[in-house]
């Protein structure tokens, strides 16, 4: 069974790191210069954080890939299905129009090489694609409304129809975030997945509390699933274990934390 490792405080998938024209990373909370809550690695794009402190993290982080945060992008995330195709137009625009284009966005890839594909996370599914073939790369966050409308379809459907990719030739890896045992919801959720087609019956899916009216849900292995009902080959799928609820040591949280949670960042880059 493959493995992720902690390197420089950056966890890496054995699935990917052994592909040589990508890199990846997913952050943990270690090795950043912000304090309290939001100790030390944060990443977020907003919270009560001192966004200086956010900056220089973000300039640890590039340094670490000998590149400048403008290298990464990282979309503003509005727990929807949007999702950007990243190309030469993209980079072309001056850097308000970029981030107005970016507002919305919760799904980003792309076959432009040297820069990274990024999503913040704090508890939601944070997932990498990469076509070997087409050479074409996606990053998307599927937090429960996201998973829910399907954005992991959304995103195999664009990269098929830009670039002619093929799921049984995407390598997936899905990364840490909050276990079933840690994340329960309500009806509001579960009839969202109800009525956009998904059975949890399956109680590795969801497990209910009849009495309280509550469900625990698995994020991550609704996606996986999702990833295998599209085509994606299930060896070719790398899924941690790791809970960032549980995980204090290593990750924000903001089941556990609330609104001070800082923000892991995960990406993946076509090396130029």
């Amino acid at each position: 069974m493959r493995q992720h490792h902690l390197y420089n405080n950056l966890l890496l998938f054995d699935l990917f790191a052994v592909e040589e024209k990508v890199k990846h990373f997913f952050t943990t909370r270690s090795g950043g210069v912000s304090s309290g809550s939001f100790s030390s690695f944060n990443m977020g794009n907003f919270s009560d954080d001192d966004p200086l402190k956010i900056s220089e993290n973000r300039e640890i982080l590039a340094r670490m890939f000998y590149l400048t945060p403008d290298h990464f992008i990282t979309p503003h995330q509005t727990h929807g299905t949007g999702v950007l195709t990243i190309d030469q137009e993209f980079l072309s625009l001056d850097r308000s129009e970029m981030i107005e284009r970016l507002y919305g966005v919760d799904a980003t890839l792309t076959r432009e090489k040297g820069i990274f594909l990024c999503a913040t996370v704090a508890d939601c599914v944070p997932i990498l694609l990469y076509d070997r073939n087409k050479e074409v790369i996606a990053a998307i966050h599927a937090g429960w409304r996201g998973s829910a409308g399907r954005i992991v379809e959304k995103t195999i459907h664009e990269m098929e129809h830009r670039f002619g990719s093929s799921p049984a030739d995407l390598l997936g890896a899905i990364g840490p975030a909050i276990s079933k045992n840690h994340y329960e919801v309500g009806e509001e959720v579960m009839n969202s997945f109800t009525l956009n087609g998904f059975d949890l019956n399956d109680p590795l899916l969801s497990t209910a509390d009849i009495a309280s009216s509550r469900w625990r849900i698995d994020l991550k292995e609704i996606n996986r699933r999702e990833l295998i009902r599209l085509g994606v080959k299930a060896n070719n799928i790398e899924m941690s274990e790791l809970c960032t609820y549980e995980g204090s040591d290593l990750f924000f949280s903001a089941r556990r934390q609330t609104v001070h949670s800082g923000r892991m960042l995960c990406g993946i880059m076509m090396v130029p």
